[in-house]
């Protein structure tokens, strides 16, 4: 694996824990070591010395922007006065009433870093750099990304949309500011971040993106902007998306720890060699 290569998988590495923070909006219990090791991770990646930490100092205006939001997101969501997340008796609680919170800033600084990281790769392949297996893995990664984050946030829109059908309902088709609350802090910010994801793919496989466009679809359908297919209630149009992306999702994961894992190895054979040198 050349410098680029390892280069580009350091900040592989930093992405991955930033976007594990979804991990968080699944109703299961989550170990305070992890917490605190990604916690961590996204304090001290950004920091002077580290692969992310140097290009946002060589970046300068840009750069300290970008470090500023992550920082003011750990802050949010992995601080000490965080009402999203907390640590009690060894394991996390999560407020889950505040998905919204932990989806826009993935959305948003995963995009900016996985821009930075695609920047690399088109360096590297200007200049002959550019490794198979790197290429491979971002390609891999990225289905695998725009697959989970869509399939975890149409789940918490599902949930959005019945509650507004309801309220929408007992008031008789007429909106209320209840259900104008649902439409504007909830819906409107789900759809606009399932958009914002398929706009931004940089894999091209058809299977990937016709699924990504069907939820975009979907999305549509709720607002009125497209007729139901086949007629078919809401709750199975939600159900059959779901599944395709819950199929998707399980093989695209199988794809990208294949590749990940034998990089991390390779990872970890030059760090063993580079501390022997060190020793000598």
């Amino acid at each position: 694996m050349n410098q680029t290569s390892q280069y580009i998988f350091n900040l592989y590495h930093y992405l991955l824990n930033l976007r594990d923070t979804m991990e968080y909006v699944i109703d299961r219990p989550h170990d305070a070591k992890m917490f605190e090791q990604r916690k961590t991770v996204l304090n001290r990646g950004i920091e002077t010395g580290t692969a992310l930490g140097n290009f946002l100092d060589n970046n300068k205006e840009q750069g300290e922007q970008v470090r500023n939001k992550i920082k003011d997101y750990v802050d949010e969501i992995y601080g000490e006065d965080s009402n999203v997340l907390s640590i009690h008796d060894g394991q996390v609680r999560v407020d889950h009433t505040q998905h919204i919170k932990i989806y826009d800033g993935v959305v948003g600084l995963t995009e900016s870093i996985r821009d930075i990281i695609w920047g690399y790769i088109n360096h590297a392949r200007v200049k002959g750099e550019l490794e198979d297996e790197i290429f491979k893995l971002m390609v891999l990664d990225d289905v695998f990304y725009r697959t989970l984050f869509t399939s975890l946030v149409l789940r918490d829109f599902e949930k959005s949309f019945g509650e507004f059908q309801k309220v929408f309902g007992e008031a008789g088709g007429k909106p209320t500011p209840q259900s104008n609350y649902i439409v504007q802090n909830e819906l409107q910010k789900m759809s606009g971040m399932i958009r914002f994801v398929r706009a931004h793919t940089h894999c091209t496989d058809n299977k990937t993106l016709d699924l990504l466009d069907k939820a975009v679809q979907l999305l549509e359908m709720t607002e009125g902007r497209r007729d139901r297919r086949d007629n078919k209630s809401f709750k199975d149009l939600f159900q059959e998306v779901h599944k395709e992306l819950n199929e998707h999702l399980k093989e695209s994961e199988l794809n990208v720890r294949k590749v990940s894992d034998k990089l991390f190895q390779e990872m970890i054979a030059l760090a063993k060699v580079a501390a022997e040198k060190n020793e000598a």
